[in-house]
């Protein structure tokens, strides 16, 4: 009897495990059958992972990038990972950006910094099957999916008309631009000029670099000014420029030099509430970092893109300076 009794309790063990394993399965399928109607993919296990390469960490500019990707990254259910040089430096960029196509990343946000060095590196991740976004600084000729950020031609052409408005179209003028290297610098630095050379009495006397630094911008800006004493308007197009300018002018006591900067950090707002520095072009990082992480959600999903999305920029002066922080 008693084995007769085992034997029962086995059978009936097997039969509602297949049961079960059968219910189990059908469940599965369901759940996978409502996901695709509601637009999900199947493996629903699988959270993307993308990592956002930055020019520099810690950067009041890239830390609003990082927040508007976290808070996307946060609704869509993507695990993104932020990294970059802690001080400028585009080689170890590209290092940066090798390493996450070695560790097989689901998809890339890096700037395209330099169209000769990064283009190959991004057509490379392109081929090994990750989607690359630009940001920032686009890398056109490149296999990336999209560029997300400033028309930065177009935001140089609004320094030269800020120059224009606040000279009368008239004076000598002094630059500080962010690298030599950088095509988003570059641009800014054409913009500037498509706008200047439209009047005769403007006239840029020199561009020097502050390699995104802070303290070279200072310097570069007090040796320009000692060694041209008739620049009479500076302006600086990344975001330490005309803080730089602005403490070598002190330090020379050029009170009545106008001084016109790019982003807006929160001293740059400062100095303008001041009447330190005159006017500044604000981009909005931070929804440049929503936007780049909400196109590859909708890259996920199948969705086509557009080549580029630019984010607009705002001009602030002492009247609406107080609005830049929440760019």
């Amino acid at each position: 009897m008693d084995k007769k009794w085992l034997a029962g309790v086995a059978v009936l063990f097997l039969v509602l495990a297949y049961l079960f394993i059968g219910f189990a399965h059908q469940s599965g399928k369901m759940g996978r059958i409502v996901q695709e109607l509601h637009g999900h993919p199947g493996n629903l296990g699988h959270r993307y992972h993308i990592v956002l390469i930055e020019q520099e960490r810690y950067h009041p500019y890239w830390e609003m990038v990082e927040k508007g990707a976290e808070k996307a990254a946060e609704k869509y259910g993507i695990d993104i990972e932020f990294t970059g040089p802690v001080r400028n430096n585009m080689d170890e960029q590209i290092n940066l950006l090798e390493k996450a196509i070695a560790a097989r990343v689901d998809a890339i946000i890096v700037q395209g910094l330099n169209g000769e060095k990064f283009t190959p590196v991004i057509d490379k991740a392109v081929q090994r099957g990750i989607p690359v976004i630009t940001i920032d600084t686009d890398a056109p000729a490149s296999k990336r999916l999209a560029y997300v950020g400033t028309d930065n031609v177009a935001a140089g052409e609004s320094l030269g008309r800020l120059v224009v408005q606040t000279t009368g179209g008239s004076g000598k003028i002094g630059v500080i631009i962010g690298s030599e290297l950088a095509e988003n610098q570059l641009q800014r630095l054409n913009g500037l000029r498509n706008i200047v050379k439209q009047y005769e009495n403007l006239e840029i006397v020199e561009v020097r670099s502050s390699n995104i630094s802070h303290m070279e911008a200072i310097q570069q800006a007090a040796d320009m000014l000692r060694v041209h004493p008739e620049i009479n308007i500076m302006v600086g197009t990344s975001s330490t420029d005309a803080l730089g300018v602005l403490q070598a002018a002190k330090s020379l006591k050029r009170d009545s030099l106008t001084i016109i900067g790019f982003d807006n950090q929160e001293a740059t707002l400062a100095a303008i509430i001041r009447g330190e520095i005159k006017a500044t072009i604000a981009q909005q990082p931070f929804l440049m970092g929503d936007t780049a992480v909400r196109l590859l959600h909708e890259h996920f999903q199948g969705k086509s893109l557009l080549p580029e999305y630019y984010t607009e920029v705002k001009v602030l002066d002492k009247h609406n300076a107080q609005e830049g922080e929440s760019l």
